[in-house]
């Protein structure tokens, strides 16, 4: 039986525990509408949204959260040096054009176009499923955490492009 996240979250002491744990499914894991909400419900357990004095740090946690537990699912089907060169660039967009070009000096460097395909049609799923989340505090931290990770996309995008 596959664990969900929202059982993985409330199971681990922090937000480093639960990454580890996540990240050893290799992305084995359901991402429906309902897994979301499940793993929305637990964060705001953990973190109780706050309207008056809103504590902006476990916002971003959320986000944080959100990002990295798509940007699992969608590296699924990857190779693993495709998922260390995604996770790398995306952790830290600020780099991309380096790590890029290293990963282009790689021996994998001529499929980066075939695993940046892949990449953006498992994030167009996830995108799907976000969209179907209802309105509220759970969607919109999920739509952060993707919003966040389309950005560094078009990134990508732009400088493979450019790289040919």
């Amino acid at each position: 039986m596959c664990r969900i996240l929202a059982d993985i979250f409330r199971s681990t002491a922090d937000l480093e525990d639960f990454f580890t744990e996540v990240r050893s499914l290799n992305g084995n894991f359901p991402l429906t509408v309902d897994d979301l909400l499940a793993l929305g419900q637990a964060y705001f357990e953990r973190y109780p949204e706050r309207f008056v004095e809103r504590n902006l740090e476990e916002v971003r946690l959320g986000y944080r959260l959100t990002r990295f537990c798509l940007m699992e699912k969608a590296l699924a089907n990857l190779p693993g040096e495709a998922k260390n060169f995604f996770r790398q660039a995306f952790e830290k967009p600020e780099l991309v054009a380096g790590l890029l070009e290293s990963f282009r000096c790689s021996t994998y460097g001529e499929k980066i176009q075939e695993y940046f395909g892949l990449l953006q049609g498992s994030l167009t799923e996830i995108k799907s499923t976000v969209d179907e989340l209802p309105k509220g505090m759970v969607k919109e931290r999920f739509l952060g955490g993707l919003t966040t990770l389309l950005n560094i996309t078009y990134l990508l995008k732009v400088l493979i492009s450019r790289a040919g």
